[in-house]
């Protein structure tokens, strides 16, 4: 069996014109275009002998041709994380990405760009889409320091989580603090390295406690 490049729910297909003409006699055996409206309600065109074949068509993905998007998904206001998750089929097992959508698309516009930008639904163009959002938002677009400072005053493993788009528990919380860490210092690393992991901020935290000199 051809393995499925886009794993994703149709809502509506609908048969147009056929894509080239036929002899008499010969339309069943003719490729048709047919229009397929997807779960995140994005209408694509594609081709096949009838509904089951263009089906497997489009399980083929996009090719740029004959199988694409032609009409993007309109914006969506009331977007949350549980619909987005539910939409790509991502199950309760997923519990890493699912997590990561919590804390990456932590907003309803990044939510609507991740719906615009994916194109396949399957689970790598998932989790390369969404890394690949990640690292766009924490050197471009991550919180600025006085709403990070302000937010850890509050609440700061909520605060570092947004801070470093990861999930950040408790116990990671507690060995940041005891190395020393703190909201200063982690804007100072952040600085000089945007893409900078909590675990590696942790260990130069750990390093400069015991006066070992950085390397960053």
């Amino acid at each position: 069996m051809t393995k499925k490049a886009n794993k994703q729910a149709i809502i509506d297909i609908v048969r147009l014109n056929q894509v080239w003409e036929s002899e008499e006699g010969a339309a069943e055996k003719e490729l048709h275009y047919y229009h397929i409206t997807d779960v995140l309600n994005r209408k694509w065109q594609t081709i096949g002998l009838n509904v089951s074949d263009a089906i497997q068509v489009f399980e083929q993905g996009n090719d740029g041709n004959w199988t694409r998007i032609i009409e993007p998904a309109p914006y969506n206001p009331d977007l949350s994380t549980n619909d987005l998750i539910n939409m790509l089929n991502i199950s309760p097992a997923a519990w890493r990405i699912r997590n990561n959508m919590q804390i990456i698309l932590n907003t309803v516009e990044r939510r609507n760009e991740y719906v615009s930008r994916i194109v396949n639904v399957n689970r790598e163009s998932r989790f390369l889409l969404l890394h690949q959002m990640k690292d766009e938002y924490l050197q471009h677009d991550q919180l600025t320091d006085e709403e990070f400072m302000q937010l850890y005053a509050v609440n700061p493993v909520e605060a570092l989580s947004i801070y470093f788009l990861q999930s950040i528990n408790i116990i990671s919380y507690w060995e940041w603090k005891a190395a020393g860490g703190t909201a200063e210092k982690a804007i100072q690393y952040k600085c000089e390295e945007a893409l900078l992991p909590f675990i590696q901020a942790i260990e130069r935290a750990e390093d400069e406690a015991r006066g070992i000199v950085s390397g960053f």
